[in-house]
């Protein structure tokens, strides 16, 4: 096709797709998505990064050979929570963006580190919008609302907002290893409620409000949402978005040679394995407390554990000391293009998430490589498993429920070899496809392109006059 007929497609990340500071391995899907769509598509990619020596909101614009890339600079804690939702400056690089270039679509995959009148924007402008729910950043309940009940965590406002101390910190710590940080803390371990362990937010309650509006206003601005999982739709979103805007797609893999699909015989111990966040929300001391028991009891599985473990220091020093079984290792952060040979160094995968999952990128990769599966149930992973048939959905999160799971793997072999027998029956879409189900989109909503509503335009142009006034 030629380069001129091309669709123009906006891509906006809260980081880099060859970050490893993502959940669930998602910035490896997007950047297979995204180098399969730079073939089909002119694709460009708007994303911050954390820096505390570049300029602050300043918008660095490269030309790879594959699509273009439009990086501002942030800083790691903002002056007011309020601008972890609105926020002037990234409004003003995003319409800067927009005047600058052409865009056929806008494909939003999060807001976090952005700010939610992007969608509003780009309707000023004539842009359709599409938005995924990859993470629960949009509607964070758990983290971000009041009056949820008196159980509910609430969000420790020095995670977010700049202090003299964070400053010094931060400061410190750039003096100290200015070339080692992956800013894994402010991307994910921030929103854990290990590092928000307070009663009260301090928050005006107004501010709740006001973000819990924009957020619906995200809803009315966009034009088509994406799901993993029709389940999170049911569960979560189908009072807030109506059936004929939402579409769904799994998430492909790169599809490999047909290699383990030959019979084959574990010997001596299964090996298991944990890919993801050292964090509460990942059930990872319920694992741990599991394979304790296991030892106690005489079996000796290995657990392999990967995760961050440098920068989450507070919570992993903590974890590993209620490690007594010899048989846990702990391996530190993978990066997502050894996702598979990690896998492949194990026999089963679990997956203990307490927090909602809508994720399958991990488990089609584990599947396709002939691994067995424990997971959590209630999320799109179970839902994968369970129609599936590879592997163990757990009722409960608890360190017994998770120890009769694996040492019923490791008792029953013929179990066991079932969950991991050959793929032929496993459907799961290559990457290409996401990548043509996605480019159909963008060209059936550039070519029914809808007017945006004038009186919600009107309703954000007046708060926008506010916001001034008040800054």
């Amino acid at each position: 096709m030629d380069s001129e007929n091309l669709l123009s497609v906006l891509f906006v990340l809260d980081s880099s797709p060859q970050s490893g500071a993502s959940l669930a391995f998602f910035n490896s899907f997007v950047e297979q998505l995204a180098d399969c769509m730079s073939e089909k598509a002119a694709l460009t990619l708007f994303y911050p990064e954390f820096s505390d020596k570049e300029e602050h909101f300043s918008l660095s614009i490269t030309q790879s050979p594959k699509y273009r890339r439009m990086v501002t600079y942030i800083p790691t804690r903002l002056d007011s929570f309020s601008e972890t939702y609105l926020n002037e400056k990234m409004d003003d690089i995003f319409s800067f963006i927009l005047k600058d270039a052409h865009f056929d679509a806008i494909h939003i995959w999060s807001l976090k580190n952005h700010s939610f009148n992007y969608p509003a924007i780009a309707k000023e402008r004539g842009i359709p919008v599409v938005y995924t729910f990859c993470d629960g950043f949009l509607f964070s309940n758990s983290l971000f609302e009041k009056g949820l009940g008196e159980s509910m965590e609430k969000v420790r406002v020095s995670n977010f907002v700049n202090s003299s101390i964070t400053s010094f910190v931060r400061r410190l710590i750039s003096a100290v290893k200015p070339k080692s940080r992956s800013y894994w803390f402010e991307n994910i371990g921030r929103f854990s409620r290990y590092y928000n362990r307070v009663s009260e937010s301090g928050i005006d309650p107004a501010v709740f409000g006001e973000r819990a509006e924009m957020a619906d206003e995200v809803i009315s601005f966009c034009d088509k949402f994406v799901f993993f999982s029709e389940l999170e739709y049911n569960l979560f979103y189908r009072p807030l978005i109506a059936e004929n805007k939402a579409v769904f797609m799994e998430q492909g893999i790169m599809r490999e040679l047909d290699f383990w699909n030959r019979p084959f015989e574990i010997e001596g111990a299964v090996k298991f394995c944990f890919m993801g966040e050292i964090l509460p929300e990942e059930g990872i001391l319920e694992l741990v407390e599991a394979f304790n028991i296991l030892y106690e009891e005489g079996y000796r599985n290995e657990l392999h554990i990967y995760g961050e473990t440098h920068e989450n220091s507070p919570y992993f020093n903590r974890l590993k000391q209620r490690v007594k079984s010899p048989d846990i290792f702990f391996h530190g952060l993978i990066q997502g293009g050894r996702m598979n040979a990690v896998l492949n160094t194990a026999d089963v995968l679990i997956i203990p998430a307490k927090w909602p999952r809508n994720d399958t990128f991990l488990v089609n990769n584990a599947v396709s490589e002939r691994k067995a599966l424990i997971v959590s149930s209630k999320n799109a992973i179970a839902e994968k498993v369970r129609r599936s048939g590879r592997g163990i959905v757990l009722d409960e999160i608890t360190p017994r429920a998770i120890a009769e799971a694996v040492s019923e793997l490791e008792r029953n072999r013929k179990r066991l070899y079932y969950f991991m027998r050959v793929t032929d029956d496993f459907r799961v879409p290559d990457i290409s496809e996401n990548c043509g189900s996605l480019l159909s989109l963008y060209s059936e909503i550039a070519g029914n392109y809808k007017e945006a509503d004038p009186l919600l335009l009107a309703k954000r142009l007046n708060r926008r006059r506010k916001e001034r006034q008040r800054g």
